[in-house]
């Protein structure tokens, strides 16, 4: 999760470990600026000081003291050597990798091309997202407008095979070797990222099995490029056939929390609402408390912050981040009726604190998967020699009631996992699932 962050603009201010602990000033927290470190060379000396750089960042800023456990001297001693003979690409891959033996899915490097996609918001691949289901490797998306989709590709169908390769077996084996993250579930985002993603214009064949209800099993061969996808931030709200209400946003994003919040207050009305989060992967952890706040009528408490210090974050000696977060009620304005939350696998970070937190306060009903698991807090990136960046973990989280979602997840209540079929027949059997808890819950309040 994005940490919540006062930006300062103080003039002939220079950062020192005593005003400015987590080099907040000294770094840079804003993603979209651009890359300023020198473009690698043979002889520039960057590798060394790339590693260098993350190595002792993590060692001396890292939120646990221990590590989680990890024996990061030896961790160097194995990725160094083979940091020194590798390629470019290969290079910012292996720096990740070292990374990720903390099993952190927020501790990472951004290589120098991944750096300027995040900075325009775009990607650069296929188009397209699966998992394993039923024993088949199954396309859970296809974007409109990648070459899969205009070969024919649509959601419930199998991937056969990837460039040749069998793919189910390609993809089982990439998920055994993808860096380590917060869960076992939470691999598999490399796996896919691994498949999917890659140079601009790149090319892949992949083979779709196609098998429409009644009809006989025909296969699709598509020779694809990696294309330039934007991903700008989006939200959807709507009052539903059913009459309940619904609010779906791609990701924590600052910019559209004015629209989050006037959208759960124009569902006011609703007898029921449902806050979809499924693939939210997080963002400002600020927005996140804000939008919790809607759901309470008074103050509540906030997740417990953890630091490496056990101090509040502070810039100036003014706390940015408190320790122990008050939530900020909604007071008349507050959405009192039913809520239920919908959450996969690919809800995390900011998505965990906001369905574990309303959860673990009594005020929703999670629908759907486990989540990602995957609920630690960065401050901001740090550039790295070489044109790369580096986010690391600077707080942990600790729900009012001593909970963990870091490594768990937040468990639903009402477990509902779509199906091959349910893709192929785009039935969202979890939204069904949320609009039946809803009616269940205002029915008993009638009854009352």
């Amino acid at each position: 999760m994005r940490a919540p962050l006062l930006v300062l603009a103080v003039a002939g201010l220079t950062a020192c470990s005593t005003l400015d602990p987590h080099n907040i000033i000294g770094r840079r927290n804003a993603v979209h600026a651009p890359a300023v470190s020198p473009v690698p060379s043979k002889d520039d000396g960057w590798r060394q000081a790339a590693l260098e750089a993350v190595w002792t960042t993590i060692n001396e800023r890292y939120y646990d003291p221990k590590l989680n456990g990890v024996d990061w001297k030896a961790a160097r001693a194995q990725y160094e050597p083979l940091l020194a003979k590798a390629g470019e690409e290969e290079y910012w891959e292996l720096l990740d990798k070292m990374a990720g033996e903390l099993k952190d899915s927020h501790t990472r490097v951004e290589s120098p091309r991944r750096v300027e996609e995040i900075n325009n918001q775009e990607s650069h691949s296929l188009g397209l997202n699966f998992t394993e289901l039923d024993g088949k490797l199954v396309l859970t998306s296809v974007h409109p407008d990648s070459d899969a989709y205009w070969a024919g590709a649509r959601t419930g169908m199998a991937i056969l095979s990837i460039d040749g390769r069998p793919a189910l077996a390609y993809y089982r084996q990439l998920v055994a070797e993808a860096r380590e993250s917060s869960t076992p579930w939470a691999r598999t985002r490399g796996a896919v990222r691994k498949i999917n993603s890659g140079a601009l214009k790149s090319k892949s064949t992949m083979v779709f099995e196609r098998a429409d209800a009644g009809q006989p099993v025909s296969t699709i061969t598509a020779a694809m490029e990696r294309r330039k996808f934007f991903s700008p931030p989006s939200m959807i709200s709507r009052t539903l056939p059913s009459g309940f209400g619904y609010v779906r946003f791609s990701g924590f994003q600052e910019s559209l929390r004015g629209r989050v919040i006037a959208a759960i207050e124009e569902l006011k009305d609703t007898p029921g609402l449902i806050l979809d989060l499924r693939n939210n992967g997080g963002g400002s952890g600020d927005m996140a408390a804000a939008i919790m706040g809607r759901f309470f009528e008074s103050d509540q408490k906030g997740a417990k912050v953890l630091t490496r210090t056990g101090k509040p974050v502070t810039v100036l000696f003014v706390p940015v981040i408190k320790t122990e977060p008050v939530l900020k009620g909604a007071g008349k304005s507050a959405y009192l009726k039913p809520l239920v939350i919908l959450t996969n696998a690919g809800s995390a970070s900011a998505s965990e604190i906001v369905s574990g937190g309303l959860q673990d306060a009594g005020r929703a009903t999670i629908v759907g998967e486990r989540t990602c698991g995957c609920l630690l807090g960065y401050i901001g990136y740090a550039d790295l020699p070489g044109g790369g960046q580096l986010a690391y973990s600077e707080i942990g989280f600790v729900t009012p009631k001593g909970r963990r979602i870091e490594g768990e997840g937040v468990v639903p209540d009402r477990a509902v996992t779509l199906s091959a079929e349910d893709y192929r027949l785009q039935r969202d059997r979890a939204l069904e699932a949320a609009e039946a808890v809803l009616a269940t819950k205002v029915a008993a309040e009638k009854a009352k």
